[in-house]
Formats: C-alpha cells, sequence, structure tokens
C-alpha cells in the first residue's frame, strides 16, 4: 500500500510539473532595430547599413534568436527563428561637438515559434 501512494504521489507531481509545459506552439511575429555607428556621409552610412543587412540575413536561427527581442517568459524554439524582412534608413543626428552626422538603422521583421508558461 505504501508503495502505491509512493508511486500515485510521484505520478501527480510528474504530471503537475509537464502541465505547465502543454500546450502547442504559436507563431509570433516581431520586428526590432539596430543601429549602426555614426558616419559623415549619407553614402558610408548606407553601406554601413547594407553590410548590416548582409551580416543579418547570414545569421543562423539560433544567431537570430541572440540578436533581437523576445519574450522570456515564453518557452521559444530557438531552431524557429526566421527572417521575414529587413530594410535600412538613415537617420540624421547631432553629434556632441554640433556637427550633422549619419546613422544606419535597421530594421527587421521576423518570426519564431514559441508557447506561453502557466
Amino acid at each position: 500500500m505504501i508503495k502505491l501512494a509512493g508511486v500515485a504521489s510521484v505520478l501527480l507531481f510528474s504530471s503537475v510539473a509537464m502541465a505547465g509545459l502543454s500546450g502547442p506552439y504559436a507563431t509570433v511575429m516581431k520586428s526590432s532595430t539596430m543601429t549602426g555607428n555614426a558616419y559623415d556621409s549619407k553614402a558610408a552610412a548606407l553601406e554601413s547599413g547594407r553590410m548590416m543587412i548582409v551580416d543579418v540575413n547570414r545569421m543562423s536561427s539560433i544567431e537570430l534568436s541572440r540578436n533581437v527581442f523576445w519574450n522570456s517568459n515564453d518557452q521559444v524554439d530557438l531552431n524557429s527563428f526566421e527572417l521575414l524582412n529587413s530594410q535600412v534608413e538613415i537617420e540624421e543626428i547631432v553629434t556632441s561637438q554640433g556637427a550633422i552626422a549619419y546613422q544606419p538603422v535597421i530594421s527587421v521583421s521576423y518570426e519564431y515559434r514559441a508557447r506561453e508558461r502557466d
């Protein structure tokens, strides 16, 4: 009888622990921005932004997951990150010396699979 009670309690706690991880994964779509260094010319900033996009496009799923935002409270499949779209914009900024500089800002859209934890 004691063995049966012990086995029953182990099974009960195992099922409770797994209940928090149950449920289907859902596809989550998000977007993030990344900024580059400031440059004296728009052409140099645009070339830097283009290279940033090339680098992002070459990232593996796991590398992409390390460079973009996702909800750390969710159970996320790190192998499911996929880049959907990327674009570069050039922002004019004023430096601390009062000069105008140009900074590349890339926007990336991506998706991944996740499920909420209970």
